[in-house]
């Protein structure tokens, strides 16, 4: 495994389960990621008045 880039043999060395649960947790914190951005870039409308009886 020498020959091979250290991020790819610390995953070889990683079991099945270990494997699944750094893929959700980076699936989470990319759709985190991917929410907050899109949240910046469209701001909530403010509401014009509130409706009079």
């Amino acid at each position: 495994m020498a020959d091979k880039p250290g991020y790819i043999a610390t995953m070889i060395c990683l079991t099945k389960q270990e494997q699944l649960v750094l893929c959700i947790v980076l699936g989470l914190l990319l759709t985190g990621w991917a929410v907050k951005t899109y949240r910046t870039a469209h701001p909530p409308v403010a509401a014009a008045r509130p409706a009079t009886p």
